[in-house]
């Protein structure tokens, strides 16, 4: 006849319970947090500073499914002619006009109305040659306003006094586009602020 009393018998069970709960909750944050760095991408460079530093790690929205490109929307992108993935800002989606002047990144949603400033928090300036933008292929070099063409975006850098962009390889097509950033991995937070979109 056992003589264990019923009492501590259950005291066991629960404790053997706990034990294999805590077990595979920690197998699935080891697992999740592999998983997350395994498909994370690492920003290289300061063309997005202040929102997101050289050395961090981000995630895209692994739920975003068929994703449709939204102006001022954080992207992980291939540029025309490249294969090396980068983290840019949309800036111009299709129909909207764009161009660069004085310093000063403008645009006009949908190509009509008010044109409208993209005021960044970064230490430095707009500036980044060529001062000037844009040509019809949507690369800098003449000071002139065109029109994003229908399944091409147009993308800066944050900190745009340092970013190679679409001022240096113009305009890029939708299917360049591989995902919008979802979240900082690395440091763990979310993505820095937005810049606005002022007056011009």
């Amino acid at each position: 006849m056992d003589d264990v009393p019923e009492d501590a018998r259950v005291r066991s069970r629960w404790a053997r319970a706990v034990l294999i709960t805590l077990c595979v909750a920690v197998a699935l944050v080891a697992t999740t947090a592999g998983l997350g760095f395994a498909l994370s991408m690492r920003v290289e460079g300061r063309s997005m500073a202040p929102t997101l530093a050289d050395g961090e790690h981000v995630l895209t929205n692994p739920f975003a499914g068929d994703y449709t490109p939204a102006r001022l929307d954080v992207v992980v992108l291939s540029p025309p002619g490249r294969e090396a993935p980068m983290v840019k800002r949309i800036i111009g989606v299709p129909g909207d006009h764009v161009r660069v002047t004085d310093g000063r990144v403008l645009v006009q949603p949908g190509g009509t109305g008010p044109w409208l400033e993209v005021v960044t928090s970064a230490g430095d300036a707009w500036g980044r040659p060529p001062r000037e933008c844009c040509e019809s292929t949507g690369r800098g070099g003449v000071d002139a306003e065109v029109s994003v063409p229908t399944g091409q975006y147009w993308v800066v850098g944050d900190n745009p006094a340092v970013s190679e962009d679409s001022r240096e390889y113009g305009w890029v097509p939708a299917d360049r586009i591989k995902a919008r950033l979802w979240t900082r991995l690395w440091p763990p937070a979310a993505i820095g602020d937005t810049p606005e979109l002022r007056p011009a």
